[in-house]
């Protein structure tokens, strides 16, 4: 099931009702960014996978996200990085 957030904070709400498999967040939302959004969750949900997918590169999101330990995919990298990032944080190995 795929559930949608007009913000972090509601991000947040419906990822701890709906607890699930993977949660995918961009930089730029209101009320609470993906980053603090992404903290909040990690904290909350540590066995969850995280992906922070964002055009914003130039704001050091990678060094972010490896900070808050979750993944980073740069939307000008595209659909296909993300996907094969899905795979392999969702796939059994």
């Amino acid at each position: 099931m795929v559930r949608e957030a007009v913000d972090g904070v509601d991000a947040i709400e419906k990822a701890k009702k709906s607890k699930p498999d993977l949660i995918l967040l961009d930089l730029a939302m209101p009320r609470l960014n993906g980053a603090e959004a992404a903290t909040v969750l990690k904290s909350d949900m540590p066995e969850t996978p995280v992906i922070l997918f964002t055009l914003y590169t130039d704001l050091h999101a990678d060094f972010i996200c490896a900070a808050i330990g979750i993944d980073f995919v740069s939307k000008v990298d595209g659909i296909p990085k993300l996907l094969a990032r899905v795979d392999a944080l969702l796939l059994p190995n």
